[in-house]
């Protein structure tokens, strides 16, 4: 079913215009009494059957509103160091469709790619659009905030004070699945850039009560780690289940 998120909570009959209604109109070609879902980006689904389609966009009828059963209970922010290329974008999409909470780009010592000013402004708004695409595929209730990159530092001081450090690296000896049997339900979780972390990173974060992780016998790239860590973050947290 299509899957549309808007701003508020709508009700009766509601108008959907701009992108998305010409996408239904356009692009889907949907027809009235075909069904389609609203989502208000707070964790509420709204089923809506379609009225009527017109050039710039289409008329339905909300009867229906629930809660959306997608959203895991465990929050977890990825804080990935800012990699070359488009792996950002691939990191950005695959964390989303897993159930990210937020992704946090950071600037580490290794970190090839520089973003400041506009030029971050322009690639936090082409990912927070990727972002918005990957919530609708995989049936999000909410779309997950891209942040303005931040120094490693001042990512480290706000996830201390804010949940608890899950710190990947290379020369990292403790399991995860052990620690994830003591852990909360809001995680940050954080991956190096191609050249990893720095052993004064390393030294830095566990400073913030970081645990430094493993991922296993082999090394993997900057842009499979979090995905990795996710899937294997919400597996042990019962997040992979289907809610009966």
């Amino acid at each position: 079913m299509p899957r549309f998120f808007v701003k508020g909570k709508p009700s009766g009959e509601y108008w959907i215009g701009g992108e998305d209604g010409r996408h239904i109109t356009r692009s889907l070609r949907m027809k009235p009494g075909e069904r389609l879902t609203l989502c208000d980006g707070e964790g509420y689904d709204y089923l809506c059957t379609l009225l009527h389609c017109g050039e710039e966009g289409a008329l339905v009828t909300v009867e229906e509103s629930r809660k959306t059963a997608s959203e895991p209970e465990t929050r977890v922010t990825v804080c990935q160091c800012l990699p070359k290329s488009d792996k950002l974008e691939t990191v950005v999409q695959k964390a989303v469709e897993l159930g990210a909470w937020e992704i946090q780009p950071v600037e580490s010592s290794r970190c090839v790619v520089k973003l400041d000013g506009r030029t971050a402004e322009k690639k936090v708004a082409r990912l927070q659009k990727i972002a918005l695409e990957a919530a609708k595929q995989s049936g999000r209730g909410i779309v997950p905030q891209v942040l303005q990159p931040v120094p490693l530092r001042r990512a480290l001081e706000h996830a201390a004070r804010e949940g608890e450090l899950l710190f990947f690296y290379e020369e990292g000896t403790e399991s995860l699945r052990e620690t994830l049997k003591n852990t909360g339900d809001r995680l940050f979780l954080f991956v190096g850039p191609e050249g990893g972390f720095s052993r004064e990173e390393a030294e830095l974060a566990a400073s913030f009560g970081a645990k430094l992780l493993t991922l296993g016998p082999r090394i993997l790239r900057t842009e499979t780690a979090p995905v990795a860590a996710l899937a294997a973050i919400f597996y042990e947290k019962g997040d992979m289940e289907i809610s009966r």
